[in-house]
């Protein structure tokens, strides 16, 4: 038979309201405290009133018509107040297993029910995870994202992708500058880390950056015509907008916002050059001090350093390899190379060219866990896998709490252990590369190069593979 409390209330076997477990904690963050309702109707009778800072428990979420959010209360009094005056109450850190994952773009809805789905259960509740960008450039997607994986893992670590700072139809923000910040702001208030913080065992380390051309070293290709630049290809060029840039001003650490059209051209922010890459870089303020301060308080911990661009050249395929050449002059950051360099992590983990990558050099291990879009793991899913993810149920793990996983199987990475780098080969391109070009004859040539034993996608995961089909991308 069913019992109540000494306010009328059903209890659970385990005397909770309801029959619910307690639910995720808040905090009442509006300055003016919250009125607590008793339905989720607006219009409902005002059952109490919760001061700034009061700790609540959750219960939860019922959308208005007028897509008002309204978040149920289980205690300190029951009832309904609007989600906006609340924001996420801490956490301990992860004691568990450490995973890492890039380029969800869960503004695809089947990217979305994949991250759903994997995260659903509980498994991951003690572990942690790094997020290293381009969720979506929606920043209400962006937030649905981290609260789903907030929600699932004891911490969270994120830094933001370009995709991120897209301008969308209906956002107010003046310039992706300014997105950024609403996007850490957003961060805080979900308690993910966008900071060197320690969790899983280890020093865990985001890092600021942007792309910039100058960064791709590697001679062009020659003997094919019609090749586009960058900036005629490369969405962010005109989807994301950056703000003057005051040399003479002290910059605080995440804070550098001037009218654009008040500045004079020469000090603005210009992606065809260095100035945005180094704005970004700047942006990390004292990040060394930050992890030297951590790493002394956490001896023995390893550290992994995470961003979205690109670090080093040997991470990405030589360009002849690429659909779109010039692509690689917007994926890497030689300032990002440098702070790898100065930090010496044991593993970074980066995103963005949507290739799985594990490879080591100079004692830093390099792992891209890339998500990806749908079309690419349909067509080519051997050379977007890191082992059995992202087809397996989870991210991809980084440390198990005691040590680094095995290397895994990667297309792209494993073709460069069996094949030499040779980016003076420019006139040789694969066959899916040539059907987007016009030859130069007695110049241009097909195929992968003499000295190539077999095509990428060939030495991906087994797991990978799906024998009905032939698949002929890289």
């Amino acid at each position: 038979m069913a019992t109540t409390d000494r306010r009328g209330q059903p209890r659970g076997r385990r005397g909770q309201p309801g029959g619910r477990r307690a639910g995720p904690r808040a905090i009442i963050s509006s300055k003016n405290g919250a009125r607590v309702r008793a339905g989720a109707e607006l219009s409902s009778a005002a059952c109490g009133e919760l001061a700034s800072g009061t700790r609540v428990t959750l219960g939860g979420r019922v959308t208005l018509h007028d897509g008002t959010v309204r978040a149920e209360i289980l205690s300190p009094v029951r009832g309904f107040v609007t989600e906006r005056c609340l924001r996420a109450g801490p956490r301990p850190a992860a004691t568990g297993r450490l995973w890492a994952i890039s380029d969800l773009h869960t503004d695809h809805a089947e990217n979305w029910d994949w991250l759903a789905k994997t995260l659903g259960g509980g498994r991951f509740r003690r572990d942690g995870l790094i997020v290293a960008g381009d969720v979506s450039s929606r920043l209400s997607v962006l937030r649905k994202t981290l609260e789903l994986c907030a929600a699932s893992f004891a911490s969270v670590a994120f830094v933001v992708g370009n995709h991120d700072l897209w301008k969308e139809r209906g956002e107010a923000f003046a310039s992706a500058a300014e997105k950024r910040e609403a996007i850490d702001r957003l961060c805080a208030s979900l308690h993910v880390h966008t900071r060197p913080a320690y969790f899983s065992g280890c020093v865990v380390a985001p890092i600021l950056s942007w792309h910039h051309q100058s960064w791709d070293t590697e001679p062009d290709v020659t003997g094919w015509e019609n090749l586009p630049k960058a900036e005629q290809c490369m969405s962010d060029y005109y989807r994301c907008a950056f703000p003057g840039l005051d040399q003479g001003r002290t910059r605080e650490r995440n804070s550098q916002l001037q009218s654009l059209l008040s500045r004079p051209f020469s000090t603005r922010l210009d992606m065809t050059d260095e100035s945005v890459a180094r704005f970004f870089d700047e942006a990390n303020g004292p990040l060394s001090d930050d992890v030297a301060a951590l790493r002394a308080a956490h001896p023995g911990a390893p550290l992994v350093t995470c961003s979205h661009f690109v670090p080093r050249i040997e991470l990405v395929p030589e360009k002849r390899f690429l659909y779109v050449p010039a692509l690689n002059k917007a994926v890497g950051s030689r300032f990002l190379g440098d702070r790898v360099a100065e930090l010496k992590p044991d593993v970074h983990v980066f995103g963005h060219t949507h290739f799985g990558w594990d490879a080591t050099h100079d004692g830093v291990r390099y792992l891209q866990p890339c998500l990806a879009y749908p079309s690419e793991r349909r067509v080519r899913l051997t050379t977007v896998a890191a082992g059995d993810f992202p087809h397996a149920k989870g991210p991809l793990l980084v440390f198990d709490g005691s040590r680094f996983p095995a290397r895994y199987v990667c297309g792209w990475s494993s073709f460069y252990e069996h094949n030499e780098r040779r980016p003076d080969v420019t006139h040789v391109v694969p066959d899916y590369v040539a059907r987007a070009y016009k030859r130069v004859a007695g110049v241009g040539e097909v195929g992968w190069g003499d000295h190539v034993e077999m095509p990428a996608w060939r030495y991906g995961p087994s797991t990978a593979f799906d024998s009905r089909r032939v698949q002929t991308h890289a």
